[in-house]
């Protein structure tokens, strides 16, 4: 990554104004670093998009506050950092806990109040994916439920990747929001990933 200054403050301050022309050069110019280096780290193809999109969407939802940062490269580094050590734990909780989701609840795997949690995030986000507009939730499910890539997802319904990506981050956002304003937001985060529901 080349850290040229000048060009990094004025795509930063065209990106705080909701320019989306610039979103997609910062896309353009991080997303394989950002893929990359998840992969590196979690050995999950699936992960490694996931911190992608994650650390996009962060960047978006916060682009008002971008103007501050001093150093892009530093500042995308330490953000794909932060959302790998998210991912790996995913990935841990995916081998373990959640794998549990697919069965019955056991009271030998979980006490009762555990499983009450569990019950009532799988009713949030089968809410949450159901309010998704048709073709978003298609999307959606044909990347989270049926584990296909992005390229599989644009074939099969005849859309561009592009379009399949836009469509799966806007879903994020929508569930990410919809279990925040239901309370749940911060509770068991790797089920938004590998969840029996999503």
């Amino acid at each position: 990554m080349h850290d040229i200054k000048g060009q990094d403050t004025t795509l930063l301050h065209l990106l705080s104004q909701g320019d989306e022309t610039a979103f997609r050069r910062l896309f353009d110019t991080y997303h394989q670093f950002i893929y990359s280096f998840a992969l590196r780290m979690t050995d999950s193809e699936a992960i490694s998009r996931d911190v992608v999109q994650d650390v996009f969407v962060k960047i978006w939802l916060n682009r008002q506050e971008l103007t501050a940062i001093q150093h892009l490269p530093g500042y995308i580094n330490r953000l794909t950092r932060n959302h790998v050590l998210n991912g790996m734990k995913r990935k841990a909780m995916e081998t373990g806990l959640l794998k549990d989701l697919g069965a019955p609840f056991s009271a030998t795997h979980h006490d009762p109040e555990e499983q009450a949690q569990f019950r009532e995030l799988e009713t949030l986000l089968a809410k949450a994916i159901n309010l998704l507009p048709e073709r978003q939730q298609q999307v959606y499910r044909l990347s989270r439920q049926d584990g296909l890539k992005h390229e599989e997802i644009a074939a099969q319904l005849r859309i561009s990747r592009e379009t399949v990506k836009k469509h799966i981050m806007a879903a994020l956002l929508h569930i990410r929001n919809y279990l925040r304003d239901n309370g749940r937001a911060l509770l068991w985060p790797g089920i938004l990933l590998y969840g029996c529901c999503s």
